[in-house]
């Protein structure tokens, strides 16, 4: 995650509902959904539909974040 990522706004209820459709999700299930949103914010951005590449782009974002968290807990458990 960049620092732009870090510090970029998220809607709070699109994270909420990431949050939610992906609680207790294994990493790779985050992995994919990222993988996923990535593909379709380049679609969007393809497309010039700028408010579909925003809310792909916050989904991306909170899936990063959800990754790197998952990945924070896996490594303070090793």
């Amino acid at each position: 995650m960049t620092v732009v990522d870090q510090h970029h706004q998220v809607d709070p209820a699109l994270e909420a509902q990431v949050r939610r459709e992906l609680a207790g999700a294994p990493w790779f299930e985050l992995a994919a959904a990222a993988s996923r949103a990535h593909h379709e914010y380049d679609e969007a951005v393809h497309h010039h539909d700028d408010a579909r590449a925003r809310v792909a782009r916050d989904r991306h974002t909170v899936l990063e974040r959800l990754l790197a968290d998952e990945a924070a807990r896996r490594h303070r458990g090793a």
